[in-house]
């Protein structure tokens, strides 16, 4: 089985506690998603939704409403990396169904709803970043984001950021690096093309224009 979503590997764990088998619809499941990962970062548009809903599908049959909550909170997660608006619609009809307060917290903090997240339900990857977010402090975001050691993950904490705080070129510097390094070209063209506005908004008209010839070599 190819190596999957953070999110998705605890949710592995903690469902089969040790038992050392995975369900053919689990596994499915896993896989479809994780094809939906690739498929959604590499901007592969034409099989990125049928993977999500063959995903959904699969889970759907389990009757698992907690990993169809982790399903849909990855889809979010992958929006906010490639700085993406979402709907959390279906999330909150699960969470009504069978709330735990880990996925919320994880909710709010991708939806920039900072005050509202629960910072010991937050994945502590995400602790400095919060931490900074409540002060606007972009220096310190930009080190807690740099030290994060998953490439995904350090994608959504830029992401978070960048939608939601003051744009920053050190963060945005970072969300480039780390598409580009892992082929991501979805999330890539996202950051180029924020970091051209960003430098249209500061004056500096020379570097906007080598990132905007830089994005039309890049997509020809």
């Amino acid at each position: 089985m190819k190596k999957l979503p953070f999110l998705i590997v605890v949710l592995l764990i903690c469902a089969c506690g040790g038992a050392g088998h995975i369900p053919a619809w689990k596994e499915k499941a896993y896989s479809q998603l994780d094809e939906y990962k690739t498929s959604f970062l590499t901007g592969r548009e034409a099989s990125t939704e049928p993977h999500f809903e063959k995903a959904r599908k699969e889970i759907a049959a389990g009757n698992d409403l907690g990993l169809l909550t982790v399903a849909y909170l990855t889809k979010y997660a992958l929006h906010t990396a490639s700085l993406e608006p979402f709907d959390a619609s279906e999330f909150a009809k699960l969470y009504r169904l069978e709330p735990h307060p880990a996925d919320m917290a994880y909710c709010h903090f991708l939806k920039g709803n900072f005050n509202a997240v629960d910072t010991k339900e937050l994945p502590a990857r995400y602790a400095g970043v919060l931490k900074a977010a409540s002060g606007r402090d972009a220096a310190t975001a930009g080190r807690e984001i740099a030290a994060i050691d998953d490439p995904l993950s350090q994608l959504i904490a830029s992401g978070v950021w960048t939608k939601y705080l003051p744009a920053d070129e050190a963060i945005l510097k970072i969300g480039i690096d780390t598409a580009s390094a892992n082929g991501w070209r979805r999330p890539l063209w996202a950051y180029l093309e924020r970091l051209q506005s960003y430098y249209l908004e500061n004056g500096d008209s020379a570097k906007a224009n080598r990132v905007s010839e830089r994005l039309k070599l890049l997509k020809k």
